[in-house]
């Protein structure tokens, strides 16, 4: 192990600060700066403000949170592959626990990075057994391995969905993106836990909804003449990019004056043949630029029941939205544009209306940003204050 592991780093805890130790889940290591967890704790730790100081271990260091006095990043030897990473406990983090653990190489036989509060975004990992059995541990699961949102491990030829909830029965609390994604987790626990079990979860598992950065927020939009559609999620499954790109297809086949943007292309290794499909790739200050210049974007049926950042980036940067109907985005936007899940004809009709019809997709702008500055001033970072002080 690198002797960089034990140095120190920028910022150093204050005696009125709560330290927090970080267990993060990340899942693109291969820029960091864009990994969903450190889009979240980034917000978190601007939300929270200046009473608490932050561990968090990465495989390296992040710009974005550089900026923060507040943060050690500790560089450590862990994976950043996402299946890999949740079967896989890295000895790193275990030693970081264990803060009583020394430095083979201090004579003064030093404690290091003592903490007050475990803060776990990866349940799969059963912390408890390697903490002080004094220390709280307040969990985030952004990924939950359940049998109707994605397949087995490659790793393991198995999913975690039992290992997480083990991992949950450890905490105090555990927030979860929406009360849909509780209630589609509680039901699964169903098939291999007992009622007392069901009981606990009901009380440790409870929903956050995140925040949306106020500074991002657009104070005025000028209508985009570009008939530019966006996808700006994952080309993934579970987001629905194999059949939303089937049905813009047979939309091009309904009209040809728009073009069709999907932002995550190329860092899923796509291309398109059709000149009509963009795959540019942009920085997230870029991106966040030229949402706003986009007609509309569309948020698929996802089965995995969480929040979609990449819809509250469109909400806020002044691009109208619809979605596929869908529990959690009902929390998310409750008043927004929906189609009917499969009913590609409903989507088509919405599309047709947001690109030709200019007092429609100024009223769908509107709406859209005064429910992302509603999300803004959440008052959950109020409750996990408290919680990671209690």
């Amino acid at each position: 192990m690198s002797n960089t592991f034990w140095d120190s780093t920028k910022g150093l805890p204050q005696p009125h600060q709560r330290k927090v130790m970080v267990i993060p889940n990340i899942t693109n290591s291969k820029n960091l700066e864009a990994d969903s967890f450190i889009d979240v704790i980034f917000n978190h730790i601007g939300a929270l403000g200046d009473d608490f100081f932050w561990y968090i271990p990465l495989p390296q260091k992040t710009k974005r949170l550089d900026i923060y006095d507040n943060v050690e990043q500790i560089p450590i030897n862990m994976s950043g592959n996402m299946f890999h990473m949740r079967v896989n406990f890295p000895l790193d983090i275990i030693s970081l626990l264990q803060f009583s653990t020394m430095h083979p190489n201090d004579k003064n036989n030093k404690w290091y990075r003592d903490y007050d509060v475990v803060y776990s975004h990866l349940p799969d990992w059963s912390v408890r057994r390697y903490t002080p059995t004094k220390k709280k541990i307040i969990g985030y699961c952004h990924w939950w391995e359940m049998p109707i949102c994605n397949g087995k491990s490659n790793m393991n030829n198995h999913l975690n969905f039992e290992h997480e909830i083990l991992g949950t029965l450890q905490m105090d609390t555990l927030y979860v993106n929406t009360i849909a994604q509780k209630d589609v987790v509680i039901n699964q626990a169903k098939e291999y836990f007992n009622d007392d079990v069901i009981t606990k979860l009901q009380k440790i598992i409870q929903p956050f909804l995140l925040s949306i950065p106020k500074d991002k927020i657009i104070d005025k939009f000028d209508d985009a003449d570009n008939k530019i559609i966006v996808f700006n999620h994952r080309c993934a499954d579970y987001k629905g990019y194999p059949k939303f790109m089937k049905w813009m297809r047979e939309y091009r086949n309904k009209r040809e004056d728009f073009t069709l943007w999907v932002t995550m292309a190329k860092k899923f290794g796509l291309s398109y043949e059709e000149d009509w499909i963009k795959d540019t790739y942009m920085s997230k200050e870029d991106y966040f630029s030229a949402l706003g210049k986009c007609r509309v974007s569309v948020t698929p049926y996802e089965d995995h029941f969480g929040w979609s950042i990449s819809q509250t980036d469109s909400m806020m940067r002044g691009c109208a939205t619809i979605l596929e109907e869908c529990p959690n985005y009902r929390e998310l936007h409750p008043i927004g544009d929906f189609y009917e899940k499969g009913n590609k004809q409903e989507m088509f009709k919405l599309l047709d209306t947001l690109l030709d019809d200019d007092a429609a997709h100024n009223k769908n702008i509107t709406l859209g940003l005064a429910r992302a500055k509603q999300l803004a001033e959440t008052k959950q970072f109020e409750e996990l204050t408290l919680k990671l002080n209690d």
